[in-house]
């Protein structure tokens, strides 16, 4: 019976994604290493050597860096069972995280917001609540370094006076949350949505209707995370704006 090899001892543990280098991250770099460790008859790594590079010497070098101290093993044993040096192969795929964000679910949710504009039609103030889950609905409030998001097309629409935004979005299945905002403003515009979410979370047969142009077909650009229950449901989403002049 000849020498047995160096056993690794959870070597998931050894290297993770927050040891992606950050200049390979910078530059896109990406691929796979193959290594070969020195172990010592204690089982400590106490070498580490390119068997065949990435491609980069800086992924080449990071894994070897990351994976030393943290590396351990079962030693070698020779044909008597005594523990001796020996090595011990391992890889690493270096892949670039994804920028590409996962669909999100749709929930029922509710948002009202308030902005005040002054006599030249500047925003001057925008105070909001929102319950539930709003996903990628974009508040009026949100800022945008010292400036409201909204500031380059709201600014000059009003003057002196209160703008009221009221967002719901209703799904079918997923109750509104008991605290939802309301208003009883009435609304000089108003957008009315509906479509179907089908169960792999394309949305389908989306029908509009706008203040004043009726109902038309509507695209919404949009897609969601699958049903958990992989059923169709229905969703409908209402915008409404409503301006109260100051007194």
């Amino acid at each position: 019976m000849g020498q047995s090899a160096p056993v690794p001892i959870d070597p998931a543990s050894w290297i993770t994604h927050d040891d992606y280098p950050a200049e390979a991250l910078t530059k896109n770099l990406a691929g796979t290493v193959e290594l070969a460790f020195s172990v010592d008859p204690a089982g400590r790594a106490t070498g580490c050597s390119i068997v065949i590079s990435s491609g980069s010497t800086i992924l080449d070098d990071a894994a070897c860096n990351a994976m030393i101290p943290r590396a351990r093993f079962e030693p070698a044993r020779d044909a008597s069972g005594k523990a001796v040096a020996g090595t011990s192969p391992r890889r690493v795929r270096w892949t670039l995280p994804s920028t590409v964000a996962s669909p999100a679910p749709a929930h029922s949710f509710a948002l009202i917001e308030q902005l005040t504009f002054d006599g030249d039609g500047k925003i001057v103030g925008c105070t909001g609540r929102a319950s539930g889950d709003i996903g990628a609905e974009m508040p009026a409030c949100l800022r945008v370094g010292d400036s409201l998001a909204v500031s380059q097309f709201m600014t000059g629409r009003y003057r002196n006076g209160v703008a009221t935004r009221m967002v719901t979005q209703i799904v079918e299945g997923d109750t509104m949350p008991l605290n939802a905002p309301t208003s009883d403003v009435p609304p000089n515009w108003t957008v009315e949505r509906s479509f179907t979410l089908q169960p792999d979370g394309v949305v389908a047969d989306c029908s509009q209707r706008e203040s004043g142009k009726g109902i038309v077909p509507c695209e919404t650009g949009r897609s969601y995370a699958p049903p958990l229950d992989g059923r169709p449901h229905r969703v409908s989403y209402e915008t409404r704006w409503a301006f109260q002049p100051a007194k």
